[in-house]
């Protein structure tokens, strides 16, 4: 399911694959964490697919149909033209930190007709960390409730789970994701 979730988002999804991640790290840590690898390989196929659309479909054609999808801008698709053009594939390192989503990049890389193989090295540091960070985080506070509250019924962990993530993209997509 991670590999699917990454692969999804690297494509056309718009829910990151750290929702999944995070879940499966509420009820095992360790689990969470042997799924980023299987998380980050869908994406780095996804982002494959994407790139390879991006080759072959015109720039004005593909930024259209980028900015159908939900939280990616106009802006967000010149911004990544941009930090191409003066950061190289360092850009991918700091998409994450603004939350600009990966498929924007791998469509951009194919359009300047990059070389895929080392997009695909660029993107496993581009994506992994955030990955293990936020599925370390939420395996780290699914214990702390655990040992918390030992014996609150199961619903009130996946409420606040529900809660945070529903408050997050609140949050992206009235800020970020324009």
């Amino acid at each position: 399911m991670a590999a699917a979730w990454g692969f999804a988002e690297a494509t056309a999804f718009f829910i990151v694959p750290d929702v999944w991640l995070s879940a499966v790290a509420m009820k095992s840590p360790k689990r969470g964490l042997t799924c980023v690898a299987s998380a980050t390989a869908g994406a780095v196929l996804g982002g494959a697919l994407t790139h390879t659309w991006g080759a072959t479909t015109g720039a004005a054609r593909s930024a259209r149909l980028l900015t159908k999808l939900p939280a990616v801008s106009a802006a967000m698709v010149r911004r990544v033209e941009n930090d191409y053009a003066t950061k190289g594939y360092r850009a991918l390192l700091t998409g994450p930190l603004r939350g600009t989503p990966y498929k924007i990049y791998a469509r951009t890389n194919g359009l300047l007709n990059r070389s895929l193989p080392r997009f695909l090295l660029w993107s496993v540091p581009a994506r992994a960390p955030r990955f293990i960070l936020v599925t370390a985080v939420m395996g780290g506070l699914g214990a702390l409730g655990e040992k918390l509250l030992p014996n609150a019924p199961e619903w009130v962990r996946w409420s606040a789970f529900a809660a945070g993530w529903l408050g997050f993209y609140t949050w992206f997509f009235k800020t970020v994701g324009r």
